[in-house]
């Protein structure tokens, strides 16, 4: 996929943003969206642009978290969490 810097540098600030107002580290975000903490890192770090799944899951991420008294604790992560395994054929 051919990005410009600039598309790469508001991709970081997003996932930036999104982990400062959810006051969670990388490796958390990582394993909500189902990457590794060295992915979120390249992303944030504006080195890479996400796959287009992952995209979708951090969007989605993003758009549950900025709805009213919505957190990323509790029941609604682990359904967050198990509905992005049973996408990806994960199912436990």
């Amino acid at each position: 996929m051919d990005t410009r810097p600039w598309e790469k540098s508001e991709t970081a600030e997003r996932f930036k943003a999104l982990r400062r107002k959810a006051r969670i580290k990388q490796s958390h975000l990582a394993e909500i969206i189902g990457i590794c903490r060295q992915s979120i890192s390249e992303i944030e770090n504006a080195r890479v642009m996400p796959h287009p799944s992952t995209w979708n899951h951090f969007c989605e991420l993003e758009a549950r978290h900025n709805q009213p008294k919505i957190d990323l604790s509790g029941n609604w992560l682990r359904e967050f969490i198990s509905e992005i395994s049973a996408q990806k054929g994960d199912i436990n």
